[in-house]
C-alpha cells in the first residue's frame, strides 16, 4: 500500500470517529432534555395537586368559620375548649381525604395531629393540677409567645394570674339583697300589745308600723268578732245589733 493510500485510510477513520462522537453527544443531550422535562412535569403535577388540595381545605375551613360555632353556646369553659379542639382534629382528618395520593403530605398531617394531641394532654394535666383549672390554661396559652422563660415558670406565672383574676371576680361580685327584719314596736304601743296577744279583745287592727296613713280593710283581713273576712272588728255589722236578753253575750266579744 502506497503512502497516499495510507493517508486516505487514516482520514476516513478519523472522520468516522468524529461522526460517531457527534452522534453520541447528540443522543446524550436529547436524553438530558427528556429527563429534565420529566422532572418538570412531575413537579408541576405535584404543585397543581397541592394547590387544589389547599384550596379545598381552605374552602372547608372558611365554610365552618362562617357557620355558627356551637362551642360559643356551651356553658362550661372546659367544654368549649375541648369542643374547639375536637373540631380542629376533625378538620385535619378530613383534609387527609384529598391527600391520599401524596404520601409526604399525609405523613406531615399525621405528625401535626400527634403533636396537637400531645399538647392537649399537657394542657389537661395543667388544668387538673391547678386550683384555677382552665383559667390557668388560658393564661398559659395567651403568653405562649411573649414569655421566653422556661415552661415550669410559665405555668406558675399563668396560675398566679388566674388565681388573682378569680379572687378579683369574687370581691367585685355584688352581695345578694338581705331583707331586714321587722321593725320592733315601741314599748307600750298598741302594736306591741297586739303582737303579744293577737287574739285579745282590743279594738286595734293591723296598721303600718311606720308613719303614714292607716290601712283600710282588705278582702283577706279577718274580723275578730264575726270571724268573717273583708272588714275589721270596729266596723263589724254585728256592732249595730243589741245582744239578745239572757244569752250573756256582749257587744265587745272576743276576736
Amino acid at each position: 500500500m502506497s503512502d497516499h493510500e495510507d493517508q486516505l485510510l487514516d482520514t476516513n477513520l478519523s472522520y468516522t470517529k468524529a461522526s460517531t462522537g457527534t452522534s453520541n453527544s447528540n443522543s446524550d443531550f436529547a436524553d438530558a432534555i427528556n429527563l429534565f422535562k420529566t422532572v418538570l412535569d412531575n413537579q408541576f403535577s405535584n404543585l397543581a395537586q397541592k394547590l387544589v388540595s389547599d384550596q379545598q381545605s381552605n374552602a372547608k375551613s372558611l365554610s365552618k368559620k362562617l357557620k355558627d360555632n356551637p362551642s360559643n353556646k356551651l356553658k362550661g369553659e372546659g367544654n368549649r375548649i375541648q369542643y374547639s379542639f375536637n373540631e380542629e382534629i376533625i378538620e385535619d382528618l378530613e383534609g387527609l381525604e384529598s391527600k391520599v395520593n401524596d404520601l409526604p403530605s399525609v405523613l406531615s398531617v399525621l405528625k401535626e395531629i400527634g403533636e396537637k394531641l400531645r399538647k392537649r394532654n399537657k394542657l389537661i394535666r395543667i388544668a387538673d393540677s391547678s386550683p384555677a383549672g382552665w383559667k390557668t390554661v388560658s393564661e398559659y396559652e395567651l403568653n405562649d409567645v411573649a414569655d421566653d422563660s422556661d415552661d415550669d415558670k410559665r405555668i406558675r406565672n399563668a396560675e398566679s394570674r388566674a388565681l388573682r383574676a378569680k379572687r378579683a371576680n369574687k370581691t367585685s361580685r355584688p352581695h345578694p339583697y338581705q331583707r331586714q327584719g321587722p321593725i320592733p314596736a315601741a314599748a307600750g304601743s298598741p302594736a306591741q300589745f297586739h303582737m303579744a296577744n293577737p287574739y285579745s279583745s282590743g279594738t286595734y287592727q293591723p296598721f303600718r308600723p311606720s308613719g303614714g296613713s292607716r290601712r283600710t280593710p282588705q278582702p283577706t283581713d279577718l274580723c275578730y268578732r264575726c270571724f268573717q273576712t273583708g272588714h275589721w272588728k270596729n266596723r263589724c255589722p254585728l256592732n249595730n245589733y243589741a245582744p239578745q236578753p239572757g244569752n250573756g253575750g256582749s257587744s265587745n266579744g272576743q276576736k
